[in-house]
């Protein structure tokens, strides 16, 4: 008798499992359902208010961005080598850029290499990066990106920068550089 409500219990349990087993996929359709609204709330906050007002817009820029392969230490026989990481973030939330040119160019101003076969486009919020190895010594302490972008309507400018950083020899350095902005394309300006 005991080994039947034994056997009763064991099977009721197995029995119980299968069929919240069998209840969970529903339960996971409805938390996908949960998560597909929830995204696509996130997706109607990023439409652009109609009442929306644009201060410090571009429709297009040339940033120069300093950066360094090497720095030097305690004299300038002695360099402290460095990995270089350009990023380049579009900061407006509702509207798209295409980036045109990522030049690099040495502390003689000699073109070093473009980092860009054709036209990269960046999402609203999205970014791209560009890295110059610490091995990567060609641009020297003077070295420099010039980056140009645009876009069809104006946009908040991206965020363009670059961090420089090393942690050889037992030590940390990282430092930011910012872009600055050397020229700006009309708001006005319907081609380019």
């Amino acid at each position: 008798m005991r080994h039947g409500i034994l056997t009763i219990l064991v099977l009721g349990i197995v029995m119980g499992g299968c069929t919240s087993e069998q209840e969970s996929p529903s339960m996971d359709k409805q938390s996908d359902s949960v998560i597909e609204q929830e995204n696509t709330s996130s997706v109607i906050s990023q439409q652009e208010p109609t009442d929306f007002e644009r201060e410090s817009s571009s429709m297009g820029q040339l940033v120069y961005v300093p950066v360094y392969s090497h720095i030097y230490q305690q004299n300038r026989q002695k360099t402290f080598n460095l990995t270089t990481t350009l990023s380049i973030r579009n900061a407006d939330p509702y509207r798209s850029f295409t980036i045109t040119e990522v030049a690099y160019y040495d502390s003689k101003g000699n073109l070093i290499q473009q980092y860009l076969d054709s036209t990269e486009q960046i999402r609203p919020l999205a970014s791209t990066s560009f890295v110059i190895e610490e091995e990567d010594l060609r641009g020297g302490v003077g070295a420099n990106f010039l980056v140009r972008w645009h876009s069809q309507e104006p946009i908040y400018p991206p965020a363009i920068e670059a961090v420089n950083i090393s942690t050889s020899q037992q030590q940390g350095i990282s430092f930011l550089s910012v872009g600055r902005v050397l020229q700006e394309r009309s708001i006005n300006t319907s081609s380019n």
